[in-house]
This record gives structure tokens, sequence and C-alpha cells, in this order.
């Protein structure tokens, strides 16, 4: 490995922690307009492609937070962006997102004692919230450990 790996590592280190950042405000504020959006007691086919875009959005952002992004680069710059540093942002971030979608699942077993929830309704939230909650906190870690610009 030379320096124009380590600098290139570096420049998408901090790519990185910016579209996990943007994805995951994208991600969460989007799941604020689907749960205020589902008023309505009859499905349409415009429904169906909103759970199914969800649904694919949130496997994308498993895969991304999974490997990094690491699936398209280069085999010398993978491991120069998935040092133990990364690991642990990564274990932190998982963590987050696991307490996220625990107090979220929670709060919707009191709510439905009041209001009742679908499933589709509650397993939407509790997901989103474990996803958008453990992408903020990779993106955040992994961006207040690197060098500044």
């Amino acid at each position: 490995m030379d320096a124009t790996d380590v600098a290139k590592a570096e420049k998408l280190a901090r790519r990185r922690a910016r579209v996990m950042a943007v994805q995951a405000i994208f991600f969460l504020s989007w799941q604020v307009l689907f749960v205020t959006g589902q008023a309505e007691s009859r499905v349409r086919a415009v429904d169906h492609f909103r759970v199914s875009a969800w649904l694919v959005w949130s496997i994308v952002l498993l895969v991304l937070l999974a490997t990094g992004g690491g699936l398209v680069l280069g085999r010398k710059v993978r491991p120069l962006l998935e040092d133990e540093l990364t690991r642990s942002h990564r274990a932190r971030a998982y963590a987050w997102g696991f307490w996220a979608a625990m107090v979220s699942a929670i709060a919707l077993y009191a709510v439905d004692m009041l209001d009742p929830v679908t499933a589709r309704e509650a397993l939407h939230i509790v997901v989103s919230a474990g996803i958008g909650v453990a992408l903020l906190t990779f993106s955040i870690l992994d961006r207040r450990s690197q060098a500044p610009d």
C-alpha cells in the first residue's frame, strides 16, 4: 500500500460519513411522512409502492452500514477503511440502533393500549428507528474520529 491508497481511503472515509449522515436524515424524515400519512384505512396501489421502496431502501442502508460501502472499493483501499476503530464505531452504532428499536417497540406497546397500531405500522416504526439511529450514530462517530479537512 502506498501513500495514494491511504489518501484515497481517508477521502472515502470522509465521504462515507457524510453519505451516511445524509441518508439517515432523509430516511428518518421520510418515516415521519409515512407515519403521518397512514390515517386512511384502505390500501391504495401507491401505498404498496411506498412500502416496497421503504423495504428496498432499508435493505440498502443495512448493507451500507454492514459493509461501510466497501463492497465497491478496491482490494487495496478496503482494509484501510475497515480498521479497528471503524469496527468499533459500527458495533456502537448497532448497539444504539438496537436500543432505538427496543424503545420504539415499548412506546408502540403503550400507544397501542390507547389507539390500536397495525402490525405493519409497528414494524415499520421499529425497523426505521433501528436503522436510522444506527446510521446516524455511525456517521457521527466516524466523522469525529477523522482528521479535519
